[in-house]
């Protein structure tokens, strides 16, 4: 699947990355740093060819690498194996409350970077977790650039308004990246 929809109220937590066993159980690579959290969830919406479909979940087992998901809807190994790559869905208030520091990693996605001074740098594309901090993909055309989320790089995250202001590190915009010279 490679056309994907963003809804309003439900929030991508997972993707069944294949089949599990003969029964129709899928393994599910998720998105969470709190995996234990969903382990009692009792619908998925399940995103297939764009489509949305509710799945009933009969059991969620935790894995090294992820989950095993057995779904009252899916009963052959042959029907899981068409998930694979579908997305996993859930309504937002079924989501883990967030403590005030933190924001969900698909709502940086399309904020716009600047500069400290407000020049436009581009927008963020992705977010690679790594061990020490998260790292930002930023976008501009057809070049790109990282920031590292360390405070005397980012200086100003606002999710609401969909913007981040950065002081970036010398050399890093200059000579990856060039700068939006748009005139307004």
């Amino acid at each position: 699947m490679s056309v994907f929809n963003d809804y309003d109220e439900l929030t991508w937590v997972a993707t069944i990355v294949g089949a599990h066993g003969i029964k129709g159980a899928v393994r599910v690579k998720y998105f969470t740093d709190t995996p234990d959290y969903y382990l009692n969830v009792e619908l998925f919406f399940l995103e297939s060819e764009s489509q949305l479909q509710n799945l009933k979940v009969l059991q969620i087992r935790p894995t090294k690498s992820g989950w095993i998901v057995l779904f009252e809807e899916i009963d052959s190994r042959t029907a899981a194996e068409n998930l694979k790559s579908c997305r996993l869905l859930l309504p937002d208030d079924q989501l883990r409350p967030l403590e005030s520091s933190e924001v969900f990693v698909h709502q940086l996605i399309g904020c716009s970077v600047e500069d400290k001074n407000g020049r436009f740098l581009g927008e963020i594309s992705d977010v690679l977790e790594t061990g020490a901090n998260n790292v930002y993909e930023v976008r501009n055309g057809k070049s790109s650039f990282m920031i590292p989320d360390v405070p005397h790089v980012v200086l100003e995250l606002d999710v609401d308004c969909r913007r981040m202001k950065i002081d970036p590190l010398p050399g890093l915009i200059e000579e990856t990246a060039p700068v939006s010279n748009v005139t307004l």
